[in-house]
């Protein structure tokens, strides 16, 4: 079991790895799905002036208050009196309307900028080998017989993976339909390789 699971978890996250970096820095679809602001200085300029901080942003926002209020202040001027709830329902249904029309944007804002890839690639390597080490857990606690069906077990794990965290982000941020698409097709085809390969090494 321990045999298995180091196996799956080491050479799953490695291969799993691999093929990320491949799917994101060498095929061209993950950035093809990225759209280009007409103007990316204006924009920035507009970002810097009103964001207050990193964080992810909803535009329009009718669930926050005020920049600076704290919640238990702002929770406790709603409760004065019927005045202030009509004030802040009618707020809500302004947003509410303002949200319908558009633009509508759903964004995480990094105002110190990105640290690139140097960084992220030793976190994206430990979060690749820990994914496939759950992967491999999961599947050495099953009782599915033969290497084809534990293949099929780990594609369909991905497969309920990209439907929980993919289509989400379409139904309710407004994603592209090609965005969760092609991050379907390569959530698939990296856990499809994986699945071969854990599947091999964790074989009783």
């Amino acid at each position: 079991m321990l045999k298995s699971l180091s196996l799956g978890g080491l050479i799953g996250g490695l291969v799993l790895f691999a093929w990320g970096v491949v799917s994101w820095m060498l095929l061209p679809w993950h950035l093809a799905t990225l759209e280009k602001f007409k103007d990316e200085d204006k924009v920035a300029q507009a970002l810097t002036a009103n964001a207050t901080k990193s964080g992810v942003y909803l535009l329009p926002n009718v669930h926050k208050h005020e920049p600076g209020m704290p919640e238990a202040k702002a929770k406790k001027a709603e409760a004065k009196g019927k005045k202030a709830e009509a004030k802040r329902k009618k707020a809500e249904a302004e947003g509410m309307k303002r949200m319908i029309q558009g633009p509508f944007m759903f964004a995480a804002v990094s105002l110190q900028g990105t640290s690139g890839s140097g960084a992220a690639l030793p976190i994206q390597l430990v979060t690749s080998i820990v994914s496939a080490l759950l992967a491999t857990w999961l599947l050495t606690n099953s009782t599915l017989p033969g290497y084809w069906p534990r293949v099929g077990f780990l594609v369909v794990l991905a497969l309920t993976a990209g439907v929980i965290c993919h289509v989400p982000d379409w139904n309710w941020w407004g994603f592209s339909a090609r965005y969760p698409a092609v991050a379907f097709a390569g959530l698939l085809t990296g856990w499809t390789r994986d699945g071969l390969v854990i599947a091999k090494v964790t074989s009783r």
